[in-house]
């Protein structure tokens, strides 16, 4: 995914978004995924190196159908 997108090639701080964007899409609790990543702040986790995935809709009708039985 990320090699198909990235113009000019595939660097670095491309992996670190998407194994960030994984581990979150993956259900490891963002806190974790803050301190995997080394930062200070969860918001600079979700709002700079997690991106939305496929799915993301329905997973959250899932979750909020599962949670009212």
């Amino acid at each position: 995914m990320v090699a198909k997108c990235a113009s000019g090639g595939l660097r670095f701080h491309d992996l670190r978004h998407s194994y960030a964007t994984w581990l979150v899409s993956s259900g490891v609790p963002i806190n974790d995924v803050q301190k995997v990543m080394g930062h200070e702040q969860a918001s600079t986790t979700l709002n700079r190196y997690t991106h939305g995935s496929d799915g993301r809709d329905s997973r959250v009708r899932n979750a909020l159908a599962d949670w009212g039985r």
